[in-house]
């Protein structure tokens, strides 16, 4: 059941972006919508932490139950990661265009850390997107206390693969 709700909330971001491309929504909505993408974009690649689950169906790929759902896994991971780095190419090139470069991936970098720091938050803290809607003081109290050596190692860590994975899509879209 989470890899279908992660998998839901991995789609919000995708749609939103699709959403945003529309270039004949107005600038108050725009920013709107954006700042509801940047909230839930973090839910795409924290599916990348899903692999965590993979310690409770064991990790030898030994019977054919594990075989599936390793197979489930992995297909959710992939769906949710790839919806992911499609709609920040989308936001990138909807804000930047298509043949920024260096504007490119100053984006990614620091959507990078901030979609790591989203996600550090909802995997150690168990906190999401919807708790700033729904606790929004508690989760501003949370975020302030988690700047920690530990989510510093996190943030770096999944910041960098996540800058890898955009830059590796970005590329082979202008390879096309």
């Amino acid at each position: 059941m989470f890899l279908i709700w992660n998998v839901f909330l991995a789609l919000i971001p995708f749609d939103l972006s699709l959403l945003i491309k529309n270039r004949q929504l107005k600038r108050w909505m725009v920013v709107v919508l954006t700042l509801v993408w940047l909230i839930f974009f973090p839910n795409t690649m924290y599916m990348l932490t899903d692999f965590s689950h993979l310690s409770s169906i064991g990790t030898g790929l030994m019977t054919e139950t594990q075989f599936f759902n390793y197979a489930l896994l992995a297909s959710g991971v992939m769906i949710g990661t790839l919806l992911g780095v499609s709609s920040a190419h989308i936001m990138a090139v909807r804000f930047l265009g298509e043949d920024a470069r260096i504007e490119a991936v100053a984006f990614y970098a620091v959507l990078s850390l901030v979609s790591a720091f989203g996600i550090y938050l909802g995997r150690f803290l168990r906190l999401n997107s919807w708790d700033l809607v729904t606790n929004g003081h508690s989760v501003i109290q949370e975020v302030t206390q988690a700047f920690t050596m530990h989510s510093f190692v996190f943030v770096m860590s999944f910041g960098a693969l996540q800058l890898a994975l955009l830059l590796m899509y970005h590329i082979l879209r202008k390879m096309k």
